[in-house]
């Protein structure tokens, strides 16, 4: 079974139970963000990756140059542990490292939630690659792949049950926009997907193939 296959189970199940109000306001903030070209203004490919200092889940600072030991390194950006699109995701990743590995490159998985939180992602997926948090957003910003969620895509997740002062330890209200950037030796981005729907995501059996092909730079 695909990885989008299972994330569309999720999402006709989700919105099977969902109100009105919710299936709205979800289906309106991702439209905002297809419209607002933000993918325009993320970091590109041929560009260079900022190295910044994340934290990992056993709260050590980790610079992503540090991490990058392989010929190319996989940056996974996610929401957060509590997204059942991002978990499967993380899985399908880990389901296929020994596969990328093969092929010189790794993985990274980034998440603005706290560290202490980032182990319970890391443990209930059994991940075996890095996870880490990138306190605030900050790398996220200063790459262009983050948004503020408005008053009632906000209101919903609070009828969800989700905390996002509590996940993220700010008040911000901010979340990536489910990314995947691929990066060389020299921190230069090769490769890059940004998927305004977070329902929807890149196959990481696609990627993959894109590497087994000689990765070159580019956008799909």
């Amino acid at each position: 079974m695909t990885l989008q296959t299972q994330l569309t189970q999720i999402r006709e199940a989700t919105f099977a139970r969902a109100p009105q109000s919710a299936i709205e306001a979800l289906n309106d903030s991702i439209t905002n963000i297809k419209t607002s070209k933000q993918e325009e203004q993320a970091l590109q490919p041929g560009e260079v990756m900022p190295d910044f200092e994340l934290v990992d889940i056993q709260g050590k600072p980790q610079t992503i140059r540090q991490l990058h030991t392989q010929d190319f390194l996989i940056l996974n950006f996610y929401r957060g542990g509590w997204c059942p699109y991002c978990n499967l995701e993380l899985r399908a990743y880990e389901q296929l490292r020994n596969d990328f590995l093969a092929f010189g490159a790794d993985i990274v998985a980034i998440s603005a939630e706290k560290n202490t939180l980032g182990v319970q992602t890391a443990d209930k997926n059994a991940l075996s690659y890095p996870v880490l948090t990138d306190a605030d957003a900050n790398m996220m910003k200063a790459i262009g792949i983050v948004f503020q969620l408005d008053e009632a895509t906000k209101r919903e997740y609070q009828n969800f049950g989700l905390d996002l002062q509590q996940i993220q330890g700010n008040d911000h209200y901010e979340l990536p926009v489910p990314a995947i950037y691929v990066l060389n030796k020299k921190m230069e981005v090769v490769f890059m997907h940004f998927e305004a729907d977070y329902m929807t995501r890149l196959e990481p059996s696609q990627l993959l193939e894109i590497l087994k092909n000689q990765l070159q730079i580019q956008v799909i």
